[in-house]
């Protein structure tokens, strides 16, 4: 018996090795399994927080109206500056939605690029127009002289509902009719305190807000602005286009920029819509027919026929030395709440507002 056990103990011992390195082995490997998944998952955070970062700054400088003169019809696609490492791309889904996406810049290489690791997310964004509700039709931070050729209504042209609706017509510290002028609204006239001076509160507190997303920013100057075309589309280039007010069949009749005048501005005739921003004076020398809201710092001065759809907003108003004269001032709540639309930032849905669209393996 003691001869038959004999070899019996080798047996053992190498059964024992090969069982323990399979266990060894197997714990090995699901320990490396187990790290990778671990630096994988952290690279992803780094790039779902990188991809958010990049998505939330380019969010702070989209508006409605950019997207919709560069993507026309759905499903058009506009690539979008977002630095080095990532890339961007805007997609036009229905006229008030469009999808972000954003991903890492290919090839990727460097540390910023192992870090962003390989996600792509998305956006559904929707506008969110600003809410502006004028104190008047015109809106003064002096006194006004109304004369001859002057019509100021501060009720609504009846194209947006309620049609019944109505503001006041001029608000000003006083205000006397020295000749023919027209003035209607609900009240027609509105006195400010005597003490006050400049824009009002909430003119000014408009102006400081849409400055800073002005889609078109010129220096002060002399300008004849007017529809400009390059074949049959809206030349968004061209710096005195500030679109074709009432065109509906004309390229650049639903182009309504926002635009910011550093400086005194001096139209020489011609028309525009939108938002008109004047960080000086205005001086109207030939005839001119705007759409849209008009914010001046400083004083108007209106020495012909000029024409405003929607509000006008002044620290003064004058014709040279005399009272006002040939200004039509028509509130129009379409012609407002069309042109913050169209210069309204974008901002994602309440719910389900991002998706990763896609992870490499």
């Amino acid at each position: 018996m003691i001869d038959r056990e004999r070899g019996a103990a080798l047996a053992l011992v190498v059964w024992g090795l090969v069982v323990g390195g399979a266990l060894l082995t197997v714990v090995t490997v699901l320990a490396v399994q187990e790290q990778r998944a671990a630096g994988a998952l952290r690279q992803e955070e780094r790039g779902l927080i990188g991809a958010e970062r990049t998505g939330a700054e380019l969010l702070s400088h989209l508006t409605l109206g950019t997207l919709r003169a560069n993507l026309p019809r759905a499903f058009d696609s506009l690539p979008v500056d977002a630095g080095s490492g990532w890339s961007a791309l805007v997609r036009r889904l229905t006229p008030r939605a469009f999808l972000l996406e954003v991903s890492p810049r290919a090839p990727a290489s460097g540390p910023a690029a192992r870090e962003a690791a390989s996600v792509r997310l998305g956006w559904l964004l929707r506008p969110a127009p600003d809410s502006f509700v004028p104190a008047a039709a015109v809106s003064l931070g002096g006194s006004a002289a109304l004369g001859d050729g002057v019509d100021i209504s501060g009720t609504s042209d009846g194209a947006c509902p309620p049609p019944d609706s109505a503001i006041a017509g001029i608000a000003a510290r006083e205000v006397s009719i020295v000749g023919s002028a027209s003035l209607t609204g609900a009240p027609p006239e509105v006195l400010r305190s005597s003490s006050d001076s400049g824009l009002a509160a909430g003119d000014l507190e408009a102006f400081n807000r849409l400055r800073e997303r002005a889609t078109l920013v010129l220096p002060g100057g002399s300008y004849t602005t007017g529809p400009a075309t390059v074949g049959t589309s809206c030349d968004l280039q061209q710096p005195t286009n500030w679109g074709a007010p009432g065109g509906l069949g004309n390229p650049c009749g639903d182009y309504l920029p926002l635009v910011r005048i550093d400086g005194d501005l001096t139209l020489g005739g011609g028309v525009g819509q939108g938002i008109l921003l004047v960080n000086g004076n205005l001086h109207v020398l030939s005839t001119y027919a705007f759409h849209g809201i008009v914010i001046v710092t400083g004083e108007v001065d209106i020495t012909a026929p000029t024409d405003v759809r929607g509000i006008l907003a002044a620290a003064e108003l004058r014709s040279g030395a005399g009272p006002v004269t040939q200004l039509k001032v028509h509130y129009s709540k379409c012609n407002i709440a069309n042109s913050l639309e169209f210069s309204s930032p974008l901002t994602p849905l309440a719910s389900r507002a991002w998706r990763q669209l896609f992870q490499a393996p």
